[in-house]
This record gives C-alpha cells, structure tokens and sequence, in this order.
C-alpha cells in the first residue's frame, strides 16, 4: 500500500500522518485490548497531494480568506468576521473541494482497503474527519469536522465522503477556531478515518473527568438510544450520570442520575444514511426508563478507565457505541482539553489551594523567577510567624499553568485559622471565599484542631510586640507613619550596600535569597500594629455607620484622597511630567503623533524632545524599578522597557483641565472632610467620629509601603542578575540579559558552575510554555488537589436577578456612572480615553495612571481591600469587583451604568445600537 493509506492499527500513525482521531484509535487498536471497530486511515499525505494535484484549489482557498483579513464589511479575522461571512467563506472553499475528484492512485488504494478489510459487502462504514490540530493534549477541534454516518460501501461513495471530510477542514467552526488560536489555516492537514459501522442500541459520550468541576476522580456519562449523533448534535435530552470513581479501592458508585426525555433517536437507514425518529416519550404518569441498567453504566465507567491508563492518566472524551448484541465499542477518545492543570501534589487526602495571581490580579503566567521571588519572600513570613515550622522550602506554593496557588489546606482545618481566613477574604477577595465555602462540607474539610500550646505560645509573643506598637501608632499616628518610612526607606539603603559587594551569579543567587527571606519578618512587626491604627477605627465607623441610610457610602468616601499613599504620589508626580510636556508645544506635538514604541526608544537613547527626556528621566530615577504586573520578579521594569508608561502620558498629555488628576485627588480631599462632618452630625458623636477618621486618613496610605518596597528591593536586585546576564551573553551561554529571569535558582547555580549546557533549549522552551499561558482564556481563583477548580465571582449581594444586561458584583467604591466600556487585557498597548470605564481582569499598581482617565471600574478578581479597589475610592470612581468573565461578558463601546453602592452593572446600549 501507499502512504496514502495506513491501517488503523498501523505503526506508523501519528498526529501529523493520520491525524489527531486517527492516532488516538491507532493507539487503541495496536493495544490490542480495546473494542475499536476495523478500518483504516486516508493520510494527511493523501489530502497535500490532493491539494498540490487540484488545479487551482490551493488559490480558490487563499482567495476566500482572504476576506477574513482584508477589512471586508468592517471585519478584520474571526474574532471580529460575522457568523453569516464565515459562512460564506467555507461555503465557497467546501464547494471548490466538492468540483474535485481523488486522484486514481488514492481511488485504487481505497478500493484495495475496502476489499480486504471489509469483504462482506453489507457492511455500512462510518467515515470520520482527522485532522492534524484536533485531538491533541493542549488543542481540541471536537465538533469542528465533519462525520459521516452509515456509508454505503461503493468505492465512488466512499472516495466523495473523503472529499468532503477534506473540506470539512474548511467548516466556517473551524475557521474561526484556527483564527483564534493563531493556527495556520494552509499548513493544517487533514485526514480521513474509515470504520465498519457500529448499528447501535445505544451510543453516548463518557468524560472521564467531570468537565463542570474540574475533578478526576468524577467521570460524567451521556446515554442516548441509537445513534450518538443525536446527542453530539445537541438534538436530544440524554440520560446523564455522574460518578464517582476510587482509583484507590477501584470503587464505582453513581452519584447523580438524570433520566432524558430522548425525544428524538437517530437510526441507521437500510441501504446507507441515517433518519430521525421522535419518540411521543412516556405516558402520562409514567417516567422514561433508562436506556442502560446501572450495572451496564458501570461497565462503560471501566472500559473509560482502562482507556485513560493506556493515555498515561490522562482524562479523556470518549464516544462509544453499544451494539445490538451487546457489545461496547469504542468510536472515538480524545483529551479533554479545557481542565486545569493539576497541583503537584496527592489527589487524596482533598488538599485547597487559592490563586496568589488573582489577589494581586495577574492574569497571566508568572517567570520563574517571579515564582521563586514570591516563594521566597512568603516562605520568610510563614517560616518567622511559625517559628521556622513551615514555609523554610516554600512548598506551600504550587505552581500550576505557571501560577501560583497557595494551599489552605492546614488553616482552613484549624478553627481559629479558617475563622480569620473567612473574614479576610472577604475584604480581598470575595471570589476566592466563594471558592473556599463551596469545599468546606468535604469530609476531609473538617476541623481537625484549634488553639495548640504553641500556637497560643506563638500569638501571644506576636500580640505583646504589637499591641504596645499599635496604641503608640493611635495616639501618635503621624509619628509612628514617619517612622515606619523612615525604616522603609534605611532598609532599601541597606540592600543598596549590600548589593555592591556582588560580584558573580552564585553571589548574586545568595543576595537575592537571602534578601528575600528577610524582608516581611523585618516588615510586619512594624507594619502590622500601624495599618490595624488605620482599619480599627474604619470598622468602627462602619458599625456606627450602619444604623444610618448612606452610611456605609459616607465610611468609603472617608478614604478618598488619601495622602501618603506612594502610588497616589506616583501617579501625581507623572501627572506632573504630563504638564511639563503639555507646556511645551514641541513635546506636545510629538507625543500625539508618535507611538508609544517610539517614544520608548527615543527615551532610551536621549533622544526626545527637551524638556521631555529630562522630565521622564527625573521620574524614571524615583520610579523606574516599576512596570506591569510588577510582583513578577521576572517581568520587565519601565526603565528597561518604558512603552507601558509611554502609553499612559500619551493619554495624559490629553486629559482636559476639568480631569486633571490633581484637581480629581484634591476635590477627593474635599469630599473626605465633607464626610466626615456629615457622619459626624447624623450620628450625633462629631468628636468621635473626627477622632476616629483622622487615624484612618493618616495611617491608611501606607497601605502600599510594604510593596512598594519591595518593589524597590527587587529593583536593586534585578539590576545585578542582568549584569550577571550581560556576563553569561558575552561567554555563549544564553541567548539575552534576561534570559536569567526564565531559569530557577538551582538552574542558575548549574549554569554559573558549567552544569548545565542546554541552558538555550530550556530558555527557548520556557518561552514557548509563557506566551502559551499567556493565552489560557480562563483562570480558577482555587482549586483542589482532586481538580476542582471554581472559576465563579464573589456570591452577589445586590437583590438584582443577573442577565444578559445585568452583572451583579461586589460593590468597593460608592457612586453611580454611565460611560462607554474600555475592555483593557494590558494597558501597555490601550489608551483608556478621558470618562471611559476600565474594564479589566484585575490590576496592580502599574495600571494606577489609568485611574485617573477612568470613569468607573469593573474588575473580574478582587475586593474592598485590593489594589484597584482602594485606588478606585481615593480617586472618587464608582467600582464594581467580583464579575466572572467581565471582560468576555463587556465589550468595548458598550453604554454602561455602574452602581459601585449597590455591586450592579446595567449594559444600556450596545456597541451595534449606536
């Protein structure tokens, strides 16, 4: 035979030969052990050579879509192309294809598989697309192809249902999957499965992980009568079980049964081709029966298992068709692509994790170096708070899809710790505690200790350190501030002298580790007892406060304008470099019309516009060590890559005078004091509440000291690894500077001792793993060690039903707006226009010049203490957090109302009905 043709049990199958559904059967069928019906596989081959041999087909398909990018009718690629284009796009290759015919040596080599495989002429086959992008480990094309069912055996039908499986390549799905996923839509091969047809009693789908909740250890299986068309084509109601399966005991027990009204069965037709029958379903009084026995459902949840140990554990969508005597085949496996990753721990005994990327709302990937900064610096504070107990290894981390989840599992089975747990979640991240509460009734949840010995030991050596610290902050809260900046700022002087005396990489490993592990026992002693003089008095406010209609708008609205907050004077001193530009026409000018690319070049080789480059330079001194998602060690810094922050004083420089930030920050001032007097009065404890408010506002912006400092620490430090960078480039051992950012410590210390020699191979790799997570559309705020992931937003508290116009959120900034949405994914490449809404998945403090274009906020992640929302009340802008898939759900050009009292957000007029 050819290599046109493979027999489906052939060595030589492979993703790129015979295709994803192909392979995977190809793998069945060489176990010898599986049910899989007898065929064989037209090539990937076979359809280039069919491509190459067509005339003009390759031309007649470039023609067609090229639609999808010339602009036609306002579209530019299918995120944006109309489903009626797309249409008419694969409408026109498919019939291209259909004006062709196989070549006579793929029609012999068909002709020579049929007669051989099949001899009994009345076998009817089922002839399936493969192609080369489906079925794969990261990539699933499930419904994008075409199937066709109880094909007459002729040679000539055969070969025109190979035809149109090539074509199916074209399916306006498909098109607009590839499109999406940055696929090639001309190198993508397709091949052509050809199986003896299973005449089904029954068919279904067996996922062998539960696709809802993420968990391994719950397979779900659809039951339909006939054919399983029916159910894949969504054309009826199957029976659905979900159970539990033990891979520790091999126990199978069935958790949940749904029995279908399966209306609708599709058949096999005698002499080929398939019919719908509808069924009248049960009698009046009566339940429909199930079309399996529960024994039956059990031995399908077994044969699924058996199929995911031959995929090496991997979870699998399996299609399966029961024959009428009785006999399970397997039609079809392919991975189930849309789990999240597992934590590289035990699936039993249930071990919780949250997301460290959703609280400081990072949406994407983290370096590893960003992943082993974060341990780090955690791993010191849990190591000081348990007396070196835990956290000395910061395993405690996870890193999953190369993000950091935290495990809870020790605190949430402590009474004490899963009661302080509760309550600050709910001011960071009500989205995670909605994930938490909904494990919290698991068996291996409950409560296991409480207050020990040495944790009562532990709290009372803390409690005496600070309470003394927080009663001097309360009567002297101007005092002790200073002085807490004052340490901030000798221990960053500190690291600066150390720093110098780094002089190679294993050094510069050491300083980073041990500076690092440091830094929060040196820090919160201090820091704690000062911000507990700023949140006490709040919450007493906000007690006193709800006995009174408003109340809890007139508490948020004290913390606006907040002074001594570093990221607000930040953004303030870049409002003024925005004004130094303004001022001067030439500047002016070429900040409008220059991008901001540019601009970032022109600043790095002093080559902008006086005074420009002077002002820049002045605040990237101060501010430099900054940039976004800057928590990420590993991640740049505006004063190596400053087109970040170019982009913001593009739209800075344009902010008219009713909006400039100063006047904003100063009228938040002025609404604080107004407040303050109102409270004041409608409570009838003026002096009290006067008392109580001046400690917030003086103590409540050192909020983001800690982390600024951070930031600053990490600045120094990330300056040596690029000079120890610079230093491996010029010896041939990596490809850039900063490349270090993409190793681990210990691959570090490999490298700088000549262990490891394909530094480049895995750098490259690492790249590859990075931009592909920086695509995953979704991210779980936790997740469990069994796979569940809980993807949902803070539980809703405004008594409003959602819909397609409504989002119901958590609400962290009072005030109501309408304005048009700006969905912002990285504010390095949008301008958010004055009186626009930012809508985002979450931010850190890089996005915070934003905030001062900005109307009003929605955020996916997110709570009344987190970053956006803090910066949203000190600037006044109604905010709303907590919103699942908001930037999916929003789109920009949306007319929005934002209710940030109430948590709702009103969509009133769509992009399309301007």
């Amino acid at each position: 035979m050819s290599e046109y043709t493979l027999s489906l049990d052939s060595p030589s199958s492979n993703l790129s030969t015979t295709g994803g559904k192909g392979h995977n059967l190809a793998v069945l069928s060489r176990d010898g052990n599986f049910p899989v019906p007898p065929g064989f596989v037209v090539t990937v081959a076979a359809y280039h050579a069919f491509i190459r041999e067509s005339g003009a087909l390759l031309q007649d398909i470039n023609t067609a879509l090229s639609k999808l990018r010339s602009g036609d009718n306002d579209t530019a690629g299918a995120n944006t192309s109309s489903t009626a284009q797309l249409e008419e796009i694969s409408d026109t290759i498919r019939a291209a294809f259909r004006k062709r015919s196989v070549s006579k040596k793929l029609r012999a080599d068909i002709a020579n598989r049929l007669s051989s495989i099949f001899p009994d002429k009345e076998v009817y086959l089922a002839v399936r697309s493969s192609g080369t992008c489906e079925d794969m480990p990261d990539a699933s094309f499930a419904g994008q192809h075409d199937t066709y069912l109880n094909v007459n055996p002729t040679v000539d039908n055969v070969c025109k249902h190979v035809v149109d499986c090539f074509s199916s390549i074209f399916t306006s799905r498909a098109i607009a999957y590839r499109e999406r996923n940055g696929l090639s839509h001309v190198d993508a091969g397709m091949a052509v499965v050809v199986q003896a047809m299973v005449q089904s009693h029954s068919s279904g789908v067996l996922f062998t992980a539960n696709p809802l909740t993420g968990r391994r250890n719950e397979s779900v299986l659809e039951v339909v009568p006939g054919l399983g068309e029916a159910l894949v084509s969504g054309l009826t109601e199957p029976d659905r079980y979900v159970v539990s399966v033990s891979r520790s005991n091999d126990s199978i027990d069935i958790k949940d049964k749904r029995i279908g009204a399966k209306m609708k069965v599709i058949r096999s037709v005698e002499g080929g081709g398939v019919t719908e029958e509808v069924s009248d379903g049960p009698a009046d009084g009566e339940e429909s029966t199930t079309v399996l026995t529960d024994e039956e459902v059990k031995d399908v949840i077994k044969l699924g298992e058996e199929v995911v140990a031959l995929f090496e554990g991997n979870p699998q969508d399996i299609e399966w068709a029961r024959s009428i005597e009785g006999k399970t085949y397997i039609v079809q496996s392919r991975p189930i692509t849309t789990l999240f990753p597992l934590p590289n721990v035990p699936a039993e005994p249930l071990q919780v994790f949250f997301s460290f990327n959703g609280i400081q709302g990072i949406a994407g990937g983290m370096t590893p170096a960003g992943q082993g900064a974060i341990r780090g610096i955690l791993g010191g504070l849990v190591s000081w708070i348990t007396w070196g107990r835990y956290g000395v290894k910061g395993i405690f981390l996870q890193s999953v899809a190369e993000r950091l989840y935290g495990n809870l599992t020790n605190i949430l089975r402590n009474s004490i710790g899963r009661k302080f747990l509760c309550k600050a979640l709910t001011a960071v991240e009500p989205g995670i505690l909605a994930g938490v509460n909904s494990l919290l009734d698991e068996p291996e949840m409950e409560v296991n200790s409480g207050m020990s010995p040495l944790l009562f030991a532990r709290l009372v050596s803390l409690y005496s350190v600070a309470i003394p610290r927080a009663i001097f902050s309360f009567m002297f809260p101007d005092r002790a501030r200073d002085k807490l900046t004052s340490r901030m700022n000798k221990k960053i002087a500190r690291v600066e002298r150390e720093a110098e005396g780094v002089d190679s990489l294993i050094d510069a490993i050491d300083f980073k580790k041990k500076t690092f592990k440091e830094f929060f026992p040196s820090v919160v002693p201090f820091f704690i007892p000062r911000m507990a003089t700023a949140m006490g008095p709040l919450f007493i406010l906000t007690k006193l406060a709800s006995s009174i209609p408003d109340g809890k708008d007139l508490v948020l609205t004290i913390t606006r304008g907040l002074p001594h907050n570093v990221t607000t004077e930040m953004d303030l001193k870049l409002w003024s470099v925005a004004k130094a530009i303004q001022a001067d026409r030439k500047s002016l000018e070429h900040f409008r019309t220059t991008d901001a690319d540019t601009l970032a070049d022109e600043y790095l080789g002093e080559r902008l516009p006086y005074p420009a480059q002077d002002v820049v330079r002045r605040f990237m001194k101060e501010y430099g060590m900054r940039g976004l998602c800057e928590i990420d060690f590993g991640k740049p810094r505006w004063r190596e890559e400053p087109a970040p922050l170019m982009q913001t004083l593009k739209s800075y420089v344009d902010i008219p005078e009713e909006h400039a930030p100063d006047k904003v920050f100063a009228a938040g001032e002025v609404a604080a004091e107004k407040a303050i007097e109102r409270l004041g009065q409608e409570l009838g404890k003026p002096w009290l509440v006067s008392f109580l408010a001046r400690r917030t506002r003086s103590m409540a912006g050192i909020r983001e000291l800690p982390k600024f400092t951070i930031i600053r620490t990490m600045g120094i430090i990330r300056e040596k690894m690029i000079m120890e960078g610079e230093k491996l480039v010029e010896g041939g051992r990596i490809e850039k500077p900063k490349d270090v950012f993409l190793l681990h410590d210990d691959e570090l210390r490999a490298l700088a001792m000549g262990q490891l020699m394909d530094a480049k191979v895995l750098i490259s790799e690492r790249k590859a793993i990075m931009d592909r997570e920086e695509e995953r559309a979704r991210v779980p705020r936790v997740i469990a060690s069994d796979g569940f992931a809980y993807y949902g937003g803070a539980v809703a508290k405004a008594n409003v039903k959602e819909g397609a116009k409504v989002l119901c959120g958590e609400p962290v900034s009072p005030g109501n707006y309408e304005g048009r949405i700006r969905v912002v994914q990285n504010p390095s490449k949008t301008t958010l226009n004055p009186g626009e809404i930012l809508c985002c998945h979450g931010t850190d403090p890089s996005w915070t010049p934003l905030f001062l274009s900005a109307g009003a906020l929605v955020m996916e992640v997110g709570g009344l203490m987190t970053h956006g929302s803090v910066v949203a009340r000190e600037y006044g802008i109604p905010a709303v957090v907590g919103l699942e898939k908001v930037t999916e759900r929003l789109t920009t050009g949306q007319l929005v109302r934002v209710d940030g009292s109430t948590g709702v957000v009103e969509v009133l007029e769509d992009e399309a009905e301007k």
